[in-house]
C-alpha cells in the first residue's frame, strides 16, 4: 500500500509561532496555507486514494477537506493522529523547545497535562501498525509535524534523536511503500 502522509498547510499559529494541539482550540490555515493544500490535491490528484485519516485539529481537517474534495473518499478522524501536547498551549513554540531542550531526559520530558516526545511516538507507531493492516492502494494522512517525524522513525527504522532531525514543512508529504515495511 503507498501511504501518504500530508503535513497540514500553514496555519495562524505556525505564521505566529505558537503551540496548538487543542482541538477546541480553532486554529485555520492562513492564505497561504490554503494554497499550499491546493498545491497538494494537484500533487495527489491522480493517487487511488479511497481512504483519509486526519487528527481533530481544524487546520488537518482544512487539508484533507482540500485535498479529498477530488477523491471523494471516506475520511475518518483519529486523535493519535494530533499534534503533541506540549502544555504550552497557546504559548511561543520557543518556550517550549527550550523546556524541552534543558531537560535532562529531553523525548522522555513533559509538562503536566502534556505528553512526551516518546509518548507522542508511541501513539503514531500504534495508529500506523493498524494501517498497515489495511487492504488499500493508497491511503492519505493528514496530520502535524511531529506526528510525521514519528512515522519517519517507524518506516525507517531511527531512534528519537534521528526522528527530532526530520523537518517536513507545511504541505509537504511523505510517502511510504507499507509492504516493505510493515
Amino acid at each position: 500500500m503507498r501511504l501518504i502522509l500530508l503535513r497540514h498547510g500553514e496555519s495562524e499559529y505556525n505564521r505566529r509561532g505558537l503551540c496548538n494541539a487543542d482541538p477546541a482550540v480553532p486554529v485555520p490555515l492562513t492564505p497561504a496555507g490554503l494554497q499550499q493544500a491546493r498545491e497538494a490535491a494537484r500533487r495527489l490528484a491522480d493517487a487511488p486514494i479511497r481512504r483519509v485519516f486526519v487528527s481533530r485539529l481544524r487546520r488537518a481537517q482544512e487539508t484533507a477537506a482540500i485535498v479529498n474534495a477530488c477523491h471523494c473518499a471516506h475520511i475518518r478522524v483519529d486523535a493519535r493522529l494530533d499534534d503533541r501536547n506540549t502544555g504550552f498551549e497557546g504559548l511561543p513554540v520557543d518556550r517550549y523547545l527550550d523546556a524541552q531542550q534543558r531537560a535532562p531526559d529531553p523525548f522522555g520530558w513533559k509538562m503536566p497535562g502534556g505528553e512526551s516526545y516518546r509518548e507522542l511516538v508511541a501513539r503514531v507507531h500504534d495508529f500506523l501498525a493498524e494501517v498497515c493492516a489495511l487492504d488499500e492502494a493508497a491511503v492519505l494522512v493528514v496530520t502535524h509535524h511531529q506526528v510525521m517525524q514519528a512515522a519517519a522513525g517507524y518506516f525507517r527504522g531511527l531512534a528519537a534523536a534521528d526522528m527530532w532531525r526530520v523537518w517536513v514543512d507545511n504541505g509537504v508529504a511523505l510517502e511510504f511503500d507499507t509492504a516493505q515495511a510493515c
